[in-house]
C-alpha cells in the first residue's frame, strides 16, 4: 500500500471526498435555500408569460472587477402576456451569470422546444436591477425570483 494512504490526514480527506461525491454537492450547497414559490410570487412586482426568443452564452463585454465573472447569460424573451404588474414592452432581455442560483436548464429546454414550434411558454418574474446611480437597469436570471415551468421543461434534480 503507497506511504500516503498510510497517513491519517489524507485517508480523511480521500473519506471527505468520497462522502461529497456520494452526496452530490452541488454548487449551490452553500447558498440559503429560496423563499417558497408562492411567496416568490406574493413579493413579485412584475411576471410576464413569456417565450425563449435566444438564448446565449458569451463574454459580456462588461468592464467589472477583477472577480467578476466576464461570462454572461442572455435571455431574449417575447412577452406573451402579463401576469402581474404593468409591462408594455412585448420583448425583454434578461442577463445573468452562469452560476446559481437560476434555472439554466429549464431556460435551455424552453429555448429548444421554441425552436421545435411547440407552446413553449413559462411565467416569469422580470427582477429589475439598478447599476448603481448610472440609470441603467437590467432584467436578473439570477437570485431568488418566481418563475413556473411547464413540466416537460423541468429536469427531476
Amino acid at each position: 500500500m503507497p506511504k500516503a494512504l498510510l497517513n491519517p490526514h489524507m485517508r480523511l480527506s480521500f473519506t471527505a471526498i468520497l462522502a461529497l461525491l456520494t452526496m452530490g454537492l452541488t454548487p449551490a450547497a452553500g447558498l440559503p435555500q429560496c423563499p417558497p414559490r408562492d411567496e416568490l410570487l406574493a413579493k413579485a412586482e412584475i411576471v410576464v408569460e413569456a417565450r425563449v426568443k435566444s438564448l446565449s452564452i458569451g463574454e459580456s463585454g462588461f468592464l467589472g472587477t477583477k472577480d467578476s465573472p466576464t461570462r454572461w447569460i442572455r435571455a431574449d424573451l417575447e412577452i406573451k402576456r402579463v401576469i402581474k404588474g404593468k409591462f408594455s414592452a412585448k420583448e425583454a432581455t434578461a442577463y445573468g451569470t452562469p452560476y446559481p442560483p437560476g434555472p439554466f436548464v429549464e431556460l435551455t429546454m424552453m429555448a429548444l422546444f421554441a425552436g421545435l414550434d411547440r407552446d413553449a411558454a413559462f411565467e416569469w418574474e422580470l427582477s429589475r436591477h439598478e447599476l448603481g446611480d448610472t440609470g441603467i437597469a437590467f432584467f436578473s436570471i439570477n437570485g431568488c425570483q418566481y418563475y413556473k415551468f411547464p413540466d416537460y421543461a423541468t429536469a427531476a434534480r
